[in-house]
């Protein structure tokens, strides 16, 4: 699935929405840091700093001030803390796909080209103090990047990826000496789910079955990335209260992709909520008329629920925050 995602070709709305879902960051730890360590603090201070990475250590001499994030995920942190980042890759993609409040990428940041084949003279060009990338898809640059500036790698599959996100969140924090902040965003999360959770119970909807997918078109075809509890969006929408009705085997990532007849393996009694770009939305467009669509329970039970298209089911706490106050929206609590 990985590699699948990642050989499309760009031009269209199921194109970028191929190319982005490997947007997501990460590291090798799966509990969710709280931020205050001593390695922090002393980043706070302008002290010497030691980041935990998927490559190992990484020490720093200060807080880094001059940041490019190759993955849109520690863009996205990045923004959170207040940090502007003086490069990003795919300006146009992280704007189009991220539109989360307090998301929105800054003016002045460089684009430093694809998240696939990021161009390093424009990096080296910045003069970067530090570079954010995700483990994988930079391996084979690794070295280059290295050579213009230290490298913070992260793996964001690690489970549980919300954890992994939260812990990784926080070690980017140290390195530009924001953990304080990072630790009050992390918090934001548990209490924005919180909060829905009470509106839920409040309104007897308390520990609805639910069911989430990202809709696209590749190569002429209609599918649907159904998201397990692997994935870091149900695992944000379970800490309040609800439960997923996708069982379904999952990759990596926690998503399995299927086509129409596919969802037939929902849970019976699910909400579907659903992320799919405008010009792109297989549930208004290809499925609309199809006999299997219109039989589903969901379906027929008027329970499918579109979620703003800038919902990004991949990202950091700002995405996760946003996930949360979007299906409130869609279960009308």
């Amino acid at each position: 699935m990985r590699n699948l995602v990642r050989t499309f070709a760009t031009g269209s709305a199921a194109v970028a929405l191929a190319l982005a879902v490997t947007g997501c960051g990460g590291d090798t730890a799966g509990e969710a840091g709280g931020g205050g360590d001593k390695g922090g603090d002393k980043g706070a201070k302008g002290g010497a700093i030691t980041v935990e990475t998927a490559q190992g250590k990484i020490n720093l001499k200060k807080p880094a001030t001059k940041v490019v994030a190759l993955e849109w995920t520690y863009t996205e942190e990045l923004v959170a803390l207040g940090v502007t980042p003086a490069g990003n890759a795919d300006n146009k993609g992280y704007g189009t796909w991220i539109t989360a409040e307090g998301a929105a990428l800054p003016q002045g940041v460089t684009d430093v080209g694809s998240r696939n084949e990021p161009s390093l003279e424009k990096i080296r060009a910045l003069q970067p103090d530090l570079i954010v990338i995700d483990n994988e898809r930079s391996k084979s640059n690794l070295k280059q990047l290295q050579d213009i500036a230290p490298v913070l790698s992260f793996t964001y599959t690690t489970q549980p990826q919300l954890g992994t996100m939260k812990k990784n969140f926080t070690e980017l924090a140290k390195a530009v000496g924001k953990t304080n902040e990072a630790t009050a965003v992390n918090q934001r999360i548990d209490t924005a789910a919180a909060d829905l959770k009470g509106r839920l119970e409040k309104a007897g909807k308390g520990g609805l079955t639910y069911a989430v997918g990202q809709g696209f078109t590749a190569n002429g075809t209609a599918s649907v990335r159904m998201l397990t509890d692997d994935a870091i969006a149900p695992q944000v929408l379970n800490l309040a209260g609800l439960k997923n009705g996708w069982t379904g085997k999952g990759d990596v990532w926690g998503m399995t992709t299927v086509g129409v007849e596919g969802l037939t393996a929902t849970a019976k009694n699910a909400e579907f909520l659903y992320v799919a770009a405008a010009e792109d939305n297989p549930f208004t467009g290809a499925f609309a008329k199809n006999p299997v669509w219109k039989n589903l329970d969901f379906v027929k039970g008027q329970r499918v629920r579109p979620l703003d298209p800038g919902t990004w089911l991949f990202g950091g706490p700002l995405s996760a925050l946003h996930l949360l106050d979007e299906t409130g929206k869609a279960l009308k609590v």
